[in-house]
């Protein structure tokens, strides 16, 4: 096969998983109710969540005038509710019913998932994939089950991995072109995001990185321009990023950063969270769903959650009147879907390391040193979290859910040079991935 054939056989498949990917996310917010499957979210008409933060804002405030602790949820930063607000009241203003208004609430954050399908291209892309190497990494980031549900998510989460896929991607350019208009869009980026939630912060080490090796490179000579556009970009990042956290805790003494308790405790050792393996379904195990435990390692819990959030899609369709042949296939694509997940996570993680520690796959030692700090810090941030919060909804994998096109694009750089085994092990569990998903987001339109 020829270049050129080759090149027309790579888009057409990557415009195939593209149809498929916007069909399961446009079909999942479709069939799923604004308070299903969501997180703090309670719904529209409740006196707290970040459904009323939303109607909140909808309402004509400007900001909460009492303690936002208060209100479960209004500890959030505002952005993602006043847009939110903002399009609830549009649709109002050309006739939409105002009950339907807030439902397609869920269709802009539909808009910010696809916006972060095509970033995750662009990432790919610009670390050098092509070919069937990037066909299956952007594959595994685009079907991922993780996106799929934020796409249909209510609260702040979607925007702020939006945000966060884009301070990488443009992390990545600027590097290459540190001029004044990369870094004001940086500056946005970073100071919007936080303004949308506190933990896109966690980037700033890997920029933070690339300014200063960009800095010492000037020498004495550039010091005071480098200096001079540093300060333009903390002023702008800081200003915009933690004017409202910085408020409350003046106002109302709420700490920076304050995040409630939340979830069921988990009361095991941090030996046993590491060391003692359970897995006896594939879905999170609960207390309250009939389980004996609650999911407690942080290893399994982190893939389980990646996967399915915080939901067990059998019980959920035994619950909607489907006991028999429903939940039996939803068991069954859960087994599937977590064990070609679990080989997919350990595939990509050993080509993260063989990739950053080699500059066999990315000659740009700089490169490789942003993607680790990216990846290191944000994984030992989140696991920390998890220890230290000591609750269930810590384990949650959507802090981090940027991650997945790196890890993705980290496989498919080491498939392209790996051995044959490496290459047929990762498309083969790329294929039942992709067809699993695919059944269980089509089957769960029943739960």
């Amino acid at each position: 096969m020829d270049d050129l054939a080759k090149s027309r056989s790579e888009k057409t498949l990557l415009i195939y998983v593209t149809a498929l990917t916007a069909f399961l996310r446009t079909f999942y917010v479709f069939y799923t109710p604004h308070w299903v499957r969501q997180h703090d979210v309670i719904g529209f008409g409740a006196e707290e969540g970040q459904a009323a933060y939303i109607e909140f804002f909808y309402n004509g405030n400007f900001l909460p005038d009492f303690d936002p602790r208060l209100k479960w949820g209004f500890f959030q930063p505002p952005l993602h509710h006043m847009l939110s607000a903002l399009w609830i009241r549009v649709q109002c203003l050309i006739g939409v019913a105002y009950d339907t208004a807030c439902e397609n609430v869920q269709l802009l954050t539909l808009f910010y998932s696809f916006m972060a399908l095509y970033l995750s291209y662009r990432i790919l892309k610009k670390l050098g994939l092509s070919g069937w190497p990037l066909v299956i990494s952007y594959t595994i980031s685009a079907i991922h089950p993780g996106f799929i549900l934020m796409s249909g998510s209510v609260n702040n989460d979607m925007l702020a991995i939006l945000f966060s896929m884009a301070i990488i991607y443009y992390g990545l350019i600027w590097y290459e072109d540190p001029s004044w208009r990369y870094t004001l869009i940086l500056a946005f980026l970073f100071g919007l995001g936080m303004m949308t939630k506190l933990s896109v912060g966690m980037l700033a080490p890997a920029v933070g990185f690339l300014f200063l090796e960009k800095w010492i490179k000037g020498g004495k000579k550039e010091f005071a321009s480098w200096l001079g556009k540093y300060a333009v970009f903390a002023l702008i990042s800081v200003l915009l990023g933690l004017w409202y956290p910085v408020r409350n805790l003046i106002r109302f003494n709420v700490p920076i950063g304050y995040t409630p308790v939340v979830g069921e405790a988990v009361e095991q050792s941090i030996l046993s969270r590491i060391f003692d393996v359970r897995v006896f379904i594939p879905y999170v195990s609960r207390v309250d769903q009939g389980d004996a435990f609650y999911e407690f390692n942080i290893f399994t819990g982190m893939i389980k959650y990646s996967l399915f959030g915080d939901q067990n899609y059998a019980y959920a369709m035994a619950k909607a009147g489907h006991s028999g042949l429903g939940a039996v296939m939803m068991e069954l694509l859960g087994w599937i879907l977590f064990v070609s997940g679990a080989m997919l996570a350990l595939l990509c993680f050993y080509s993260t390391i063989r990739v950053l520690f080699s500059g066999s796959h990315i000659s740009s030692g700089i490169t490789r040193a942003y993607i680790g700090i990216i990846y290191g810090v944000s994984m030992i941030m989140y696991i920390s979290f998890m220890i230290r919060s000591s609750y269930s909804s810590s384990m949650d994998f959507r802090y981090v859910l940027y991650l997945i096109p790196l890890e993705a694009a980290m496989g498919g750089l080491f498939m392209g040079s790996g051995k044959r085994w490496f290459r047929l092990l990762i498309f083969a569990c790329t294929v039942v991935f992709m067809i699993c998903t695919t059944l269980l987001f089509i089957f769960l339109s029943r739960a």
